[in-house]
């Protein structure tokens, strides 16, 4: 048997058996299976019967026959002994445990029909908590092994129990019960399922906290936005799944290395989520599945092709998105479907044409599709993503304001790999006019040096004067001193002699530019601000403004508006002004006007962007 997790089955279960004691199976209730031994009045033999045709060709005619076996009708039933006395059912019933015991076969209608039993027995695995050591588990294979001389089952889940958020069981009487009726009202079965399962290994305890059924309701929330987040478009283009002219061969010219990563995820997500359920691990697999949608299609892919599906007409680039998107979207539906079968259905209904999710076949990986190098490569690029935005925040830099450099110094020859082959997704992401990569250990020579001197050195070697040698050091040319002690491992400060150990050096940034750390190296991000910069960032701000202007609206993606901003600031006026036809072609708009021309239309909102008055409107 395999057992999951295995200590339940090679010490808990193993110890239990080890030690069994005699199993008393008859119990003096009335209520129960009724146990088929019959005894003499008058001599005291008993006979054991098997079958109900077999009671019936013992019935006397006395007996009262019943299609219910159970009592109070089986004690009427009696039949003659062959010493001449009369043979009564004792009156003792079987033990629950016993019940159970048999039910893997019994539920197959054996012995009186043994089609289902020789097609399905024994079960793959069972389930139940981890009391059932001496009870189910235990009862089945005492069962299995008398009737059978085989084990009933072949593989064991064990479940934990869910407790309060302290680790107290659930009791009326402690008023620390939660109902599950109450959290499915709240977000849903789906939802409360995913979070039992995805948060604790199935075998371990669970400590029930409601913020964190919220948390995964958010997932949920994410999830059915992903979904929505292209069907406007598709819809718009009559994108048709099923034409040849869209199948996955026919727009792989015209996919892009994040169309191939989002391809090479999904199948390694099949995967590994495949492998987590074969092991029962279903903790893994749903964390695997939460964090492939969250992670990748949410937070990266989506924001990567947003734009792409903005363009117009039969665009190719389009095309390739709807196509990758579309069988990301039909496979985590399938991946799901176990655990979320109502949100499953309710996706699987809109997007394809078949009966069910629950009918289709559980996906399998296509290995053709999946490339560890690109998803090292893609991984490597969203850590040097974050430190940007990590150096932007530090230089109060917003991402929708692009920057002139990301100058990348990296320690190791993935990021250089990574970067070569991804540039144009680091460039995007980061929001950068230029893309820098150094050499693998290599200084950005930009960078100045500060000369940091070491006072328990200079100390002993010029006593009470020691303070004024620090502020000489501190106050001359670092680079230098650097440059002098590398070369002859001295330097002459006026006279005063500095040796290599009286002084260290740093590295110091630019004020232009911040600097930020990641796993495998550092990236400097130059904030400085030109006219270009700031006509793109006032652009941008601008058009993020219209967009949720036309989201209040209400409008559909395909309706043309009319636009005009108001601002006097003459020269954010003309900054915005050389930027008019983009600004028009985002937000598409057949007339924009930029200038102190009077805001007029079906909305008309205020706004401060970057410190700068503005009034902006919107008409159809």
């Amino acid at each position: 048997v395999s057992w999951y997790p295995g200590w339940a089955g090679s010490a808990r279960f193993h110890d239990w058996v080890s030690g069994a004691r005699d199993w008393c199976i008859s119990r003096q209730r009335y209520w129960g299976v009724p146990i088929p031994i019959w005894v003499c009045d008058s001599c005291g033999e008993y006979e054991v019967i098997g079958t109900r045709d077999e009671l019936k060709e013992r019935m006397s005619a006395s007996s009262v026959p019943s299609s219910d076996l159970h009592r109070p009708w089986i004690d009427l039933v009696t039949f003659d002994c062959r010493c001449g006395g009369t043979m009564q059912r004792v009156e003792d019933v079987f033990d629950v445990w016993f019940d159970s015991a048999v039910a893997s076969w019994a539920t197959l209608e054996y012995p009186s029909d043994t089609s289902a039993f020789d097609a399905m027995w024994p079960p793959d695995f069972i389930v139940e908590g981890h009391d059932q050591t001496r009870g189910w588990f235990y009862s089945q294979l005492g069962a299995g092994m008398v009737a059978f001389s085989q084990i009933p089952y072949r593989s064991v889940l064990v479940h934990g129990f869910t407790l309060d958020e302290t680790g107290s069981k659930m009791s009326k009487s402690l008023g620390n019960v939660v109902a599950p009726e109450a959290v499915i009202e709240k977000v849903g079965a789906d939802t409360l399922r995913m979070y039992l399962l995805s948060t604790n290994a199935p075998w371990d305890d669970l400590k029930f906290n409601l913020s964190e059924v919220e948390t995964v309701h958010r997932f949920t929330n994410i999830l059915w936005n992903v979904y929505r987040f292209p069907l406007p478009y598709m819809i718009l283009d009559h994108f048709d799944p099923a034409a040849d002219a869209v199948s996955l061969e026919s727009v792989r010219d015209a996919m892009r290395p994040e169309d191939h990563w989002i391809l090479s995820r999904v199948n390694s997500l099949v995967r590994d989520v495949t492998s987590a359920m074969d092991e029962y691990k279903l903790h893994t697999a749903t964390r695997a599945i939460i964090e492939f949608v969250l992670d990748d299609l949410s937070r990266w892919y989506i924001q990567l092709i947003r734009p792409r599906t903005w363009t117009e007409a039969e665009d190719p680039d389009k095309l390739a998105v709807y196509r990758v998107l579309y069988d990301g979207v039909t496979t985590v539906t399938r991946l799901i479907a176990p655990v979320m079968p109502y949100l499953a259905e309710a996706i699987y209904q809109n997007l394809e044409s078949g009966e069910s999710v629950h009918t289709c076949d559980w996906p399998t990986p296509d290995q053709s599709l999946i490339d560890p190098q690109l998803e090292e490569d893609m991984a490597e690029i969203r850590r040097v993503v974050e430190a940007v935005a990590n150096a932007r925040q530090a230089g109060k830099r917003k991402l929708r304001w692009p920057v002139s450099r990301v100058v990348i110094a990296p320690a190791s020859k993935e990021v250089v790999h990574a970067v070569g082959s991804l540039e144009g997704v680091l460039s995007e992401q980061a929001n950068a006019k230029e893309i820098v990569l150094l050499g693998v250990g290599e200084e950005w020579d930009e960078l100045g040096v500060e000369a940091v001197p070491d006072m328990a050195k200079l100390g002993p070697a010029f006593k009470k004067d020691a303070g004024k040698v620090s502020d000489a050091i501190r106050g001359a040319d670092a680079s230098a001193i650097k440059d002098a002690i590398e070369a002859t491992g001295s330097y002459d400060l006026d006279g005063i002699w500095i040796t290599g150990e009286m002084v260290g050096f740093e590295r110091t940034v630019p004020t232009f530019a911040f600097a930020s750390e990641f796993a495998h190296g550092i990236v400097y991000v130059d904030v400085s601000l030109t006219q270009e910069i700031e006509a793109d960032g006032y652009a941008a701000e601008v058009i993020r403004r219209i967009q949720d202007m036309r989201k209040e609206l209400d409008l559909e993606v395909n309706d043309c508006i009319r636009v005009a901003v108001e601002l006097s600031d003459e020269r954010i006026t003309g900054l915005l002004q050389g930027m008019e036809s983009f600004i028009a072609e985002e937000v598409r708009a057949k007339e924009i006007s930029i200038g102190d021309a009077a805001a007029s239309g079906d909305l008309v909102k205020d706004w401060t962007v970057e410190s700068v008055e503005m009034r902006i409107s919107v008409g159809t």
